[in-house]
């Protein structure tokens, strides 16, 4: 038995739940996942609990599909959690998040492999998502199941039967994920691993034997009919595609969602460096095109949509917080100028991130290229669809993505050779990884230091406010249209 195997992911699992632990022990919640908590999921959890077993799901206090806060809600009838224990039960989702990604390591080191894998921890959306009562970790272990499931080697019925299981489960979870149903068509179509690394192999790989790779792609279709019925029987529930209090707030979908992946992939590559650069040249020394033909595409998303920042009409388009921020910081403090509808730091660094994504396929084989592209193309999709480009979206696919593939390249697995495991190169690439793991922790850290920070034990936080020196709650915000509809706070009574 291969014991690292097993205390690899143990280990990565144990250090996110120890660190979580440690922040529910506190007792402390930042403001802004105390609004989030507090006046949305924890509420529905609670409003689900007291209506058990007859769940009124025509509207609720989340814009996600149920699934999250209906086992919490149970957790909550059956087992008589209070909060903190709700908090357990999401640090256990979280830390099965962490352990699975890093269970996908093959290559030497421990500690390397706990370098590439602890931004993913430490990341403070699936921090967040892990020491409060947030749905996200839950809805990426589904994606990472989904995805990990379909680039196994061996492609079967059971395996196409299991992906659409685990697809099922995930759009209850979040309904914006049925994406990924592209991602259990790609898998059975593409059929079983051949390993071929010819020039063109992947040409191969997609018309040959189509027959038989039709019929492939018609099971899975079939496997993902249950995810399917699932969005659409709450599309007619709720008269579209979020429960009714929140459809004012997701309308139209915004085009610089491509752009906005492809620049946090490329932001958090250039942690990866000394795991990407070694690809980017062996890619480059193969087939320089697929590099120049990446920068074309990135530059294309880059200057094609809006993506200017930093003013009222960009914050209101959705191009706010994280990576958002921090460009418009770059184009005021250093008096970088956006041109026309475009922010050149941007489209930079979504050509970046092209390059990065097409050298990061080069560490895997011709059919798991294939299928990452149709991750890559389904989520940018799907992204876009929502309207609000927000980082907490973009970030933990990003990091799925870059650490799967890091850990895929030679300079990890058992391609390298002696004289790369002596380098320099080799003995400094975890330190990026690490850098970037400090500096989510920092951000989380700030977070919790914050003069608005409040007690687990505290009133909720008032809701939004529709303009400065307005008293709360706004009545257009969706927990006070909620609470209008169903005559549930006394300010707002019909």
């Amino acid at each position: 038995m291969n014991h690292a195997r097993i205390i690899r992911p143990l280990l990565a699992a144990g250090i996110f739940a120890s660190a979580v632990l440690a922040v529910i022990a506190s007792g402390r919640i930042p403001h802004r996942v105390a609004y989030d908590q507090k006046l949305y999921h924890e509420e529905a959890v609670r409003i689900f609990a007291a209506q058990w077993p007859s769940v009124d799901v025509t509207d609720y206090l989340s814009a996600t599909t149920p699934g999250f806060h209906l086992v919490l809600a149970a957790g909550v009838r059956y087992l008589g959690l209070e909060t903190r224990g709700l908090q357990v039960l999401c640090a256990l989702i979280g830390a099965a998040l962490v352990g699975v990604l890093a269970a996908q390591s093959r290559g030497r080191g421990v500690w390397r492999l706990l370098a590439m894998v602890l931004p993913v921890g430490a990341s403070m959306y699936i921090f967040a998502s892990g020491a409060w009562i947030l749905p996200d970790n839950a809805a990426w272990l589904g994606v990472a199941g989904v995805v990990l499931l379909a680039l196994r080697e061996r492609v079967s019925v059971t395996s196409v039967l299991l992906m659409g299981m685990v697809l099922a489960a995930l759009v209850l979870v979040r309904q914006v994920h049925l994406w990924a149903a592209g991602v259990v068509i790609a898998a059975a179509y593409l059929g079983d691993e051949r390993g071929d690394e010819r020039p063109g192999g992947w040409r191969h790989v997609l018309i040959s034997d189509w027959p038989g790779a039709l019929v492939r792609a018609l099971v899975a279709a079939l496997a993902c009919v249950p995810a399917l019925l699932i969005v659409i029987g709450f599309y007619g529930l709720w008269g579209g595609l979020v429960p009714p209090s929140f459809q004012f707030q997701y309308r139209a979908a915004n085009p610089a969602g491509p752009a906005f992946l492809l620049a946090v992939i490329g932001a958090v590559s250039l942690f990866y460096a000394g795991f990407l650069w070694p690809r980017i040249r062996a890619v480059a020394s193969g087939c320089p095109a697929w590099l120049a033909g990446a920068g074309i595409i990135g530059l294309m998303l880059g200057v094609l949509p809006r993506t200017t920042v930093g003013a009222a009409a960009d914050y209101a388009a959705g191009r706010r917080t994280g990576l958002w921020d921090v460009v418009a910081a770059v184009h005021q403090r250093l008096h970088v100028p956006q041109v026309g509808h475009i922010s050149p730091v941007i489209a930079g660094l979504c050509v970046l991130g092209a390059v990065a994504v097409a050298a990061w396929l080069g560490a895997w084989t011709a059919r798991q290229r294939l299928i990452w592209l149709a991750a890559l193309t389904g989520y940018s999709a799907a992204f876009s669809a929502g309207g609000e480009l927000w980082q907490r979206y973009a970030e933990p696919f990003s990091l799925i993505f870059v650490v799967l593939s890091a850990m895929r390249c030679g300079t990890e697995g058992a391609a390298a050779s002696e004289t790369e495991r002596r380098s320099i190169a080799w003995r400094l690439a975890p330190s990026g990884p690490l850098l970037l793991a400090l500096a989510f922790a920092a951000l989380t850290a700030r977070d919790l230091r914050k003069a608005d920070t409040r007690l687990v034990t505290d009133p909720a936080p008032p809701a939004e406010t529709s303009a400065p020196g307005e008293p709360p709650p706004r009545p257009d915000s969706p927990w006070s249209r909620y609470m209008i509809a169903h005559q549930r706070h006394p300010a707002f009574k019909k």
